[in-house]
């Protein structure tokens, strides 16, 4: 819980937060906006907070040990191809979806724009999965479902985790702010793809790389359909119904058939 306070304490007071107060623009990877060097410096150490955040916590708790630890976690690259194929599958579903919804309200969508969008998929390798997921996942799943069990530390972590973005919202040139997404539709959305995120993050036996792999793929396919789409009241408040089924036949099956989401044993 100090990690979940302290993250989002410097999201809210020191880096994010005042840039959106005070409306300084940063940089955009949704259009070309560009803010002064030292707001987009502020941005991206922001970023940074949770996976850095954790680093400094591992080191103090565990010391070296404790880092090469997490090192190895995150650096467990074969956890089957199953599980690869299993990530991909559930992004591919949810951003089928979604476009499915916009179709049915009676929206067109643009495809192009998973082609235009492409320069953007190795950068959202580091904003966002490298940047958060050692924290998030690494750090704080494991401690809390230990004692919680896997899916109320899912529903506290998504909960953190959309209340960790807030400030992007109101922060000029995110693509929060400029595509005009709920922010109580982004919150459900967390919390829904966290109960994902633990089941996947426990079938891998607590890899990290899991989650990075997941949060990657699932960050750049929902920025490309987000772009393409002319969004609406309605389909901003059903823009996360397909995540909501996701996230409930994995709940079911993670119980009730596979160990998915119970809780793994990975920290003391």
């Amino acid at each position: 819980m100090a990690f979940l306070v302290i993250t989002l304490g410097l999201s809210w007071l020191v880096f994010w937060g005042p840039l959106a107060l005070f409306g300084v623009p940063t940089i955009s990877f949704v259009d070309d906006t560009t803010g002064p060097l030292w707001a987009i410096v502020l941005f991206m150490i922001g970023g940074f907070t949770p996976s850095l955040t954790a680093l400094v916590m591992i080191g103090a708790r565990d010391g070296r040990a404790g880092l090469r630890a997490i090192w190895t976690r995150l650096t467990r690259f074969d956890i089957g191809w199953r599980w690869y194929l299993a990530i991909l599958g559930v992004v591919a579903a949810g951003g089928a979806g979604q476009i499915l919804l916009f179709r049915i309200l009676g929206y067109g969508f643009d495809y192009r724009v998973f082609v235009l969008q492409l320069g953007s998929l190795a950068p959202l390798l580091v904003i966002g999965p490298l940047s958060e997921e050692i924290g998030w996942r690494g750090y704080a799943l494991d401690r809390l479902q230990s004692d919680w069990g896997p899916l109320p530390a899912s529903l506290v972590i998504g909960t953190a985790w959309g209340l960790w973005h807030l400030p992007l919202f109101h922060m000029i040139g995110t693509s929060q702010s400029s595509l005009g997404i709920p922010f109580l539709g982004f919150l459900v959305g967390t919390i829904l793809l966290s109960v994902v995120f633990t089941w996947l993050h426990n079938e891998t036996g607590g890899s990290v790389w899991t989650a990075v792999a997941l949060h990657w793929v699932y960050t750049w396919v929902g920025q490309v359909v987000a772009t393409g789409a002319t969004r609406s009241t309605l389909y901003n408040w059903l823009e996360y119904l397909p995540w909501l089924l996701i996230a409930g036949v994995v709940a079911i099956a993670g119980i009730g058939i596979r160990t998915g989401l119970r809780p793994t044993r990975t920290v003391d």
